[in-house]
């Protein structure tokens, strides 16, 4: 067993990480990089704001949000320009926000009022400035502004509106405007009677036909009164319930909401809280309806026009309802958080969108947003909650492809949390702060979780009582079921199957649901004590087969979907004597279904000063025990898994433990173990280890911290030159081969690679100075001798090691131009050779053959003798043995070879062929060779033409030996 240990520091990183997940997200290959999480203040965005209420939720003509964010004695102005993903303080420095009006025709213009004193911002909230002069000397010592409009005249000019209301009995509040434009304009009493006014606004079409309108209450009744123009003329007087004895007095309102399309016509919305007297009206030419929400209502929002309009009411306790026009009220399945009053709005693109947003006061508080019309709310930001703990951690299966994480974390509540970025943005699903949620515990998904199939399960305690959820719309809602005995550890088949581990008491046993906790199967008995953890074999859906680990070191295996367990091997070791705890965890070899092959640490946790933990690697069918194959003394092991390519990793829980790492762990004789720290903090502690392809999380409990690794190392090194089996590599010079140089692709992370090359494939001796390093992806090599095979291999070793490459060959050369072979007979030039001319040249040290070729061509991509591949001569001479043409210039060439190597080509030689013999006295001439083809050897040109050619000339030779017979019989009978 080797042992590397990696420190922490920083190295330069070669190349870079091919994945897809968001910017702020993006992580460096090869070390640890720290995944934002839910934070409070400016560097979070505010997505957490502890002890926070919000309230006076507004909206900016072009999606900006503003709310008010109370905390103690400080109050804050919030904005958010991303539908309340991420937070920023604005410049107001006033007290109570009473209410907030964001200009109808400019996105930067918003006015606020602390109940006292109006103020205004052109900058979108950067700064603010008072306006108009003070009012407050107008107010009598229990009056203060409840409610603040903005209209704007037929000039462009704004027109801004406050009501006020007194909290002394027989005292009363009104209405004021003041024309901004006008210089030295102040605040005017309209004169609008004797009410306390908690909600006004101008017309939608104030330009045109100026109207304000107001609700109002003389502390018995309600009403809805308004005026045209500014003259105090209050004409109207709307009484919301005509029967006095059904009046209330209202106590706070919603703003007033006007129905798209608005064309003069006296219509509006209006929430009304009234100590529990409340609803939702409708007011029409004189005449109010009760929409039939029987509740106190602090905000309303609508979209549509009237008879097709949609609702979305706030309550003063945390409550939200939902409605269509003319279609009863529904409550939000699940609520946002926070139990105090909500204040709603809706998306500018709501109708296509659904997007809604709500701000709560109260215990758990938020920014929360709906993208179903109200039915599920999820928060996003300005979260009244803290995390001091990461609890359980779910990583989508298909995570490289939808960047989804699940985190349930803990602190002031467990919450459940979900990014679709990879970690950029986070919003939270579910927490402890929901009805009937006592705790949550742990978060998984499925194996086969993706875009089509997004079921999520959680499990906790609900009403005292344990619990599993379940989510098949990924997180938006979930069903709870409740479970008949605790769960101490489980695994998920399949979106409808869970094994769980409980202790009856007395036993430890495991249990099965197809159905998703409707019922379970009878309890299978496994251990007299706690079990720890469970583990689904990579086929588990064919071979039925899982892993159990106990506290008290046994492992079990079951092959029958868990229907029986056996115990393998004997139970692990206590490394430390007299320990009360010897948790194990287990993991799956991903070729178990070959090989057999299990894993497992033990004492994964920590109970006394030097508790130590072990890796062990069990083969079922073969081994009798557990072999261990990596020791941590002072370790603690919280965490196994095991990649799909074989690597083992092991998170361990000891402060700068950092992960174990071994990408052979199956090796028989001695796995490579690595500690990899890079990236980590000073003190980092690691809980929990988290795999999806090649990238992991761990949560660093010392920092509070959610850390991923992505281990492109964990793939080997790609080889690029010399190509496998390369001929005739490298130049000879002095007898030696020189100028060959190693290169391979670059792998992301590396910063140091090791080469090695050998005489064969076994690397288990090297010779000397044939390995090296590189911080390079090439390696020049020493030196080599000719017409010699070489096999080579690559892998990283800094900054953790990689597997080795493929092995590659490569045949050094044989020669080079200066060692080729020259040329001897026929000499350059020559005329009058032989039509079966010897061929000679030099011979060449080392060679083992030699490829000839000759051609009536320069170009030789017609030869007519090609000695080549098996044909090559043995010797540098050999005797033509096919007759060549008459008087017909050749071309010629050699070059030597040795297995698979080879030397340059010689210098082409010519020559020309004698001329065909001419015809003597009585004497038959010889006839002319005819043409032979290419040929290696005498029958290489036996081809079918070749054939044809030769039967031929038989023929012709047949006939001139009978022509002769007959002519030598005739000249004998003279």
């Amino acid at each position: 067993m080797a042992k590397l240990r990696l420190a922490l520091g920083p190295l330069l990183l070669v190349g870079l990480l091919g994945l897809t997940v968001a910017a702020s997200a993006e992580l460096d290959a090869g070390e640890w990089s720290k995944i934002d999480i839910p934070t409070e203040g400016k560097s979070g965005g505010w997505v957490l704001a502890p002890d926070s209420d919000i309230q006076r939720l507004s909206q900016a003509i072009d999606g900006t949000l503003y709310a008010y964010r109370v905390e103690g004695a400080s109050h804050h102005l919030m904005k958010s320009t991303d539908g309340g993903g991420t937070w920023s303080e604005t410049g107001y420095e006033g007290g109570p926000i009473a209410d907030i009006a964001c200009s109808r025709l400019d996105a930067n213009t918003i006015y606020l009022t602390d109940g006292s004193h109006v103020y205004k911002s052109i900058d979108g909230g950067i700064s603010f400035y008072r306006i108009g002069d003070d009012i407050s000397p107008a107010l009598d010592a229990n009056e203060s502004i409840t409610c603040l409009d903005v209209s704007y005249d037929n000039s462009g000019d704004p027109v801004i509106f406050i009501g006020t209301a007194d909290t002394d009995a027989g005292h009363f509040g009104s209405v004021y405007y003041l024309a901004e434009a006008y210089f030295g304009a102040r605040w005017t009493d309209l004169m609008a009677g004797d009410y306390d006014v908690y909600s006004i606004a101008g017309s939608p079409d104030f330009d045109q036909a100026p109207q304000i309108i107001a609700l109002v209450t003389d502390e018995t009744h309600t009403y809805i009164i308004s005026s045209h123009g500014a003259a105090g003329d209050w004409p109207q007087r709307l009484e919301l319930l005509e029967n006095s004895t059904d009046s209330f007095a209202a106590t706070a309102a919603s703003k007033i909401c006007f129905p798209a399309y608005f064309d003069g016509i006296f219509e509006l919305f209006v929430g009304v809280s009234a100590g529990g007297d409340g609803g939702v009206y409708q007011v029409n030419q004189g005449v109010a309806i009760d929409l039939g929400l029987d509740a106190d209502v602090i905000s309303l929002a609508l979209a549509g026009e009237v008879g097709h309009t949609f609702f979305l009411a706030g309550g003063t306790a945390g409550e939200v309802w939902y409605a269509n026009y003319g279609e009863g009220w529904n409550s939000s399945q699940k609520a946002p958080s926070g139990d105090g009053p909500v204040y709603v709005a809706l998306a500018p693109d709501f109708a296509h969108s659904g997007l809604s947003y709500a701000a709560t006061s109260g215990t758990e508080s938020a920014f929360s947003v709906s993208r179903d019309g109200g039915a599920t709310w999820n928060q996003t930001g300005l979260i009244d909650t803290e995390i001091s703990d990461i609890v359980d951690l779910a990583p989508s299966p298909s995570y490289h492809q939808d960047n989804t994480l699940f985190m349930l974390t803990s602190g002031s509540q467990q919450s459940l949390w979900r990014s679709s970025d990879g970690g950029v943005s986070w919003e939270r699903l579910y927490s402890g702060a929901l009805a009937d949620v006592d705790n949550i515990e742990r978060v998984a998904l499925p194996p086969h979780y993706d875009e089509g199939n997004q079921v999520v399960f959680i499990a906790g305690s609900s009403n005292g009582s344990p619990a599993i959820w379940k989510s098949t719309d990924n997180g938006q809602s979930f069903t709870c079921r409740i479970a008949p005995f605790p769960i101490d550890a489980w695994a998920v088949a399949d979106e409808n199957s869970l094994f769980i581990a409980s202790y009856d008491g007395s036993n430890g046993l495991v249990y099965r649901t197809i159905n998703s906790g409707l019922t379970y199967s009878e309890g299978v008995v496994v251990d007299s004590q706690f079990l720890n953890s469970i583990a689904l074999s990579p086929n588990y859906a064919t071979d039925g087969t899982m892993l159990v680990g106990s506290v008290d070191g046994w492992v079990y295996w079951s092959d029958d979907y868990g229907a029986s367990f056996d115990a393998l091997g004997e139970p692990l070791p206590e490394l430390i004597t007299g320990s009360d705890s010897n948790r194990v965890t287990v993991a799956f070899d991903p070729e178990f279904s070959d090989n057999g092959t299990v894993y497992a640490a033990s004492h994964c946790h920590k109970t006394t000063a030097g508790d130590s933990s072990a890796i062990y690697r069990f083969i079922i069918g073969k081994s009798d025990d557990w072999d261990e194959i990596e020791s941590l003394a002072g370790g603690v092991i919280d965490q196994l898994v095991v990649s799909a390519e074989g690597t083992l990793y092991a998170a361990n829980s000891q402060a700068d433990g950092g992960m174990e790492r071994c990408l052979n762990p199956g090796f028989p004789l001695g796995p490579t173990f690595e500690t990899v720290t890079r990236g980590l903090a000073d003190g980092a502690t690691l809980t929990g280890l988290w795999l999806v392809e090649h990238q992991l999380w761990s949560f660093d409990s010392s920092h509070t911290r959610l850390m991923s690794y992505y281990d492109s190392l964990s793939q080997p090194v790609v080889l690029t030159s010399p190509s496998d089996e390369a001929p005739g590599v490298g130049l000879l010079t002095n007898g030696t081969v020189s100028n060959v140089s190693l290169d391979w692709e670059t792998l992301s992370g590396a910063t140091e690679y090791e080469w090695q090359l050998n005489y064969n494939t076994d690397f288990s001796s090297v010779p000397a100075g044939f390995e090296g390093t590189s911080g390079a992806s090439s390696a020049h090599l020493p030196n080599l001798s000719p017409a010699t095979t070489y096999y080579w291999r690559v892998r990283v070793t800094a900054p953790v090691l990689s597997p080795w490459s493929e092995k590659w060959s490569f045949t050094t050369s044989l020669g080079s131009e200066a060692t080729a072979p020259e040329l001897e007979s026929p000499a350059a030039g020559a005329v009058g050779v032989s039509a079966s001319p010897i061929f000679q040249w030099s011979a060449i040290a080392g060679a083992d053959g030699y490829e000839l070729v000759v051609s009536t061509r320069a170009a030789f991509d017609n030869p007519t003798i090609l000695k080549t591949d098996s044909y090559a001569l043995p010797s540098n001479a050999w005797q033509c043995n096919v007759n060549l043409n008459y008087d017909t210039t050749y071309y010629w060439r050699v070059r030597a070879v040795n297995g698979n190597t080879h030397s340059a080509w010689s210098a082409v030689g010519a020559f020309t062929t004698e001329s065909a013999p001419s015809l003597g006295s009585g004497i038959i001439a010889e006839a002319s060779p005819p043409p032979q083809p290419p040929t290696s050897d005498w029958f290489e040109w036996l081809t079918p033409a070749g054939g044809i050619m030769f039967l031929v000339f038989m023929v012709v030779m047949a006939v001139m030996l009978i022509a002769m017979v007959i002519l030598v019989i005739k000249v004998s009978k003279l």
